[in-house]
C-alpha cells in the first residue's frame, strides 16, 4: 500500500472515485431490469427486456407529470433521496480501494446515507392517498428495521473509515480468518434483501413524470449501493488497492476488480429473482428480519471478544497433548 500520497494518486483516486459513482448509477436500472427479466424465467412470466427499465426511465423524463395531492413533498423527497443515493454511490468501493490518507467516509455515514434514502423513497407512498398509503407504511417499517439490524455491524466497523476497513479484510482469507466477515456481509445482504421493491415486487407509486423517474432512479441505486456494500464486506480480496510498483499493476487489478464486481452481481441477482419462488409475505419478512438481527448480534459478540475463547482453546490443546505423551507436560514446564 502506499505510504504517501503524491498528487498523482490523489488525482487517480479522484477519477476512480468518480467512475465508481457513475458504474452504479448507469448499471442500478440495468441490474433491476435483469433481475426482474430472471425471475420472469425463473416464474414462467413474461417480463419487461433487461434494458425496460431504462426504458421506462427515460420515458418518464420526457413525460409531462400529472399534478395531484401531496406533489411539491414527494417532489422534494426524490430529489433529496436520489442525492444520498448517489452521494453513498461514492462512498461504495466497486473495483478499487482508496489509499491510506485519502479521506474516507465511516461505514455508519455510508449506512446513514441509504437508510435516508430509503425513509424518503417511502415518503411519496405515504402523502398520496389510496393502495400505495399500506404498502409506504409498510416500507417505512421495513427500513425502520434496518436500524436495530445494523446496529452490531456499525460497532464494529462504524468507528474507523470503510476503505481501511476493507484493507483489513482484504488480508483475510476467506475461507479462513475472514470467515466471520463473509457470514456478516451475507447477513447483511439479507437484511436489505426483502424490501418489497428489491424482492421483485413493484411498489404502486402514484408519481408520473420527472418526479417518477426520480424514485425509480434512486430506489434501484439505493439497491444496488446495498449489494454492492455487503459483497464488499463479503468479499473484500477483489478490490485493488494502490501499490509502489506502479499504476499499471494496479489498473490491472482495477480490471479485474471490476470482473469480480461483475460476478458477484450475477450471484446477487440469482437469488433475489429466486425470491419470486416463495411467498414473503409482511410478517414472514418481519420474521427474517429480526432472525437476521440475532444473527448480526451473535457475530458481534464472536468478533468483539475473540480473546475469550483463545486461551481455553489453548487450554484443551495443551491437555490432550500432554494425555497423549506425558513427557510433553514434563518438556513444557522445565524453565
Amino acid at each position: 500500500m502506499m505510504h504517501d500520497l503524491t498528487w498523482g494518486w490523489f488525482f487517480a483516486c479522484l477519477l476512480a472515485l468518480a467512475l465508481q459513482t457513475v458504474l452504479i448509477v448507469l448499471a442500478a436500472p440495468w441490474f433491476s431490469g435483469w433481475v426482474n427479466r430472471l425471475a420472469g424465467r425463473l416464474t414462467g412470466e413474461r417480463r419487461f427486456p433487461v434494458g425496460g427499465r431504462w426504458q421506462d426511465i427515460h420515458h418518464q423524463f420526457r413525460r409531462p407529470g400529472l399534478r395531484q395531492r401531496g406533489d411539491g413533498l414527494s417532489s422534494l423527497a426524490c430529489r433529496v433521496a436520489l442525492i444520498l443515493a448517489v452521494f453513498a454511490a461514492c462512498m461504495t468501493p466497486v473495483f478499487t480501494l482508496v489509499p491510506a490518507g485519502f479521506p474516507a467516509p465511516g461505514f455508519a455515514l455510508l449506512c446513514t446515507a441509504l437508510v435516508g434514502a430509503s425513509l424518503l423513497l417511502g415518503l411519496p407512498l405515504l402523502v398520496q392517498a389510496g393502495t400505495a398509503e399500506l404498502a409506504g407504511y409498510a416500507a417505512l417499517l421495513a427500513d425502520g428495521l434496518l436500524l436495530p439490524a445494523l446496529v452490531p455491524v456499525l460497532v464494529m466497523a462504524g468507528g474507523q473509515d470503510f476503505s481501511v476497513f476493507l484493507a483489513h479484510l482484504r488480508q483475510l482469507s476467506p475461507v479462513g480468518d475472514g470467515a466471520p466477515f463473509v457470514l456478516m456481509g451475507v447477513a447483511l445482504f439479507m437484511v436489505t434483501a426483502w424490501k418489497g421493491r428489491q424482492a421483485g415486487e413493484d411498489l404502486p407509486c402514484q408519481l408520473s413524470g420527472v418526479d417518477r423517474a426520480l424514485w425509480m432512479l434512486a430506489t434501484d441505486c439505493v439497491q444496488l449501493v446495498w449489494i454492492t456494500l455487503a459483497a464488499d464486506v463479503a468479499w473484500a480480496g477483489s478490490l485493488a488497492l494502490p501499490v509502489e510498483t506502479g499504476t499499471e499493476p494496479w489498473l490491472a487489478q482495477c480490471l479485474a476488480g471490476g470482473a469480480f464486481w461483475m460476478a458477484k452481481l450475477a450471484v446477487a441477482a440469482l437469488f433475489l429473482a429466486g425470491t419470486q419462488l416463495m411467498v414473503l409475505t409482511f410478517p414472514r419478512r418481519a420474521r427474517v428480519r429480526l432472525a437476521a438481527v440475532f444473527l448480526l448480534g451473535l457475530l458481534a459478540w464472536q468478533v468483539a471478544y475473540p480473546g475469550q475463547s483463545g486461551p481455553v482453546a489453548q487450554d484443551k490443546t495443551a491437555s490432550a497433548q500432554e494425555e497423549q505423551d506425558p513427557a510433553f507436560g514434563e518438556e513444557g514446564s522445565t524453565p
